[in-house]
Order: C-alpha cells, then sequence, then structure tokens
C-alpha cells in the first residue's frame, strides 16, 4: 500500500492543491491513492521529492527520516537503555541512549537544547544516515519495533563518538575473524 494519500493528508492538501502542485491531474492522483494506478517511477520521484521521502517510503516501504528522527527524541527523553552481555566475564554493560547523545553533543561542542524538537536531530544528527543499519531503515520491507530502531540509531552515535584509533582497531578485528 502505498502512502501518497496518508502524505497529502498529512500535509493539509486536497487532491485539487496537490495536483496543482505537482502537476498531475487529481483524478489520476485519486487513482494512485486507491492503487488503481501504478505511477511510472519519474512520477514516483517527483511525488516523493515534493513530499522530501524516497520513492521507496512513498511506496510503503520502510520508515520515514522524520519517523527515524522521532524514535531518537524519544529515547533521548525517555529512560532508553540498552543491555549487552559480554563473556568472559559475565558482564551486563548498559548502553543509555542520554549518555550516548550527550557524549557525542560533548565531543562535537554541540549545546543541547533544554527542548529538543526534530529540527535540533535533522541539524545535528542527520550523520545517523551513514550508518548501514539505520540507513537500511528508510527503504526495508521488514517490520521494527519501536526499541530496534533506538537500538540502531544509539549504536551509530555510540560509533561515531569512538575516536578514529578505536575505529581502526574494531575495523582491524573485523577484517581478521
Amino acid at each position: 500500500m502505498n502512502r501518497i494519500k496518508e502524505l497529502r493528508k498529512s500535509n493539509g492538501l486536497t487532491l485539487v492543491e496537490l495536483s496543482q502542485k505537482v502537476g498531475i491531474p487529481n483524478n489520476t492522483i485519486s487513482q494512485y491513492e486507491n492503487e488503481k494506478r501504478e505511477p511510472k517511477e519519474p512520477t514516483w520521484q517527483a511525488l516523493a521529492n515534493f513530499f522530501n521521502v524516497s520513492v521507496d517510503y512513498l511506496k510503503g516501504y520502510g520508515y520515514s527520516k522524520e519517523y527515524i528522527y522521532q524514535q531518537l527524541d524519544d529515547a533521548y527523553k525517555e529512560p532508553y537503555t540498552k543491555d549487552y552481555e559480554i563473556e568472559p566475564p559475565s558482564t551486563n554493560p548498559v548502553l543509555s541512549a542520554k549518555e550516548e547523545i550527550e557524549n557525542y553533543c560533548k565531543q562535537n561542542k554541540i549545546n543541547i537544547p533544554q527542548d529538543t524538537d526534530l529540527d535540533f536531530w535533522k541539524t545535528n544528527f542527520n550523520f545517523i544516515f551513514k550508518d548501514k543499519s539505520v540507513n537500511r531503515l528508510l527503504t526495508t520491507k521488514d517490520k521494527y519495533s519501536d526499541s530496534d530502531i533506538k537500538e540502531l540509531i544509539i549504536n551509530a552515535i555510540f560509533f561515531a563518538s569512538l575516536s578514529p584509533e578505536t575505529k581502526r582497531a574494531l575495523n582491524l578485528m573485523k577484517h581478521n575473524s
């Protein structure tokens, strides 16, 4: 199921208004929304560009960047932690979203406002989409829990915070195993 109608309505647009803005007849858009007709690739791209989403997201796959940023905001504001088991010794380290975000911001001299909003995350944390696991969320056909999405985001922030030497060592270990 495509997301054309959902995005049109969430942007407060009528069929006529969307038609005028993208130059596609409103009856054609209606047929796309009701899946009686399939847009051609250039039309998918034009609609995706208009709504500022990926074509895959528009086609009904994956999660929007907006949704992922919202999960980041929730992970920061709520007490979100992830337990990891490491052997040996049998310990249970915890990765805290708030701590990882604050650590990243401290390293990069980013001031966290009292009331974070999506614009703050979009401006300062767009690097998370360079992480393959987070980027895959944009086009996946799989379903993830909110907790899984938060874990992927926090892992991306954690690895972005590592020193270049630690990153090199981890890459060497990965290639040698």
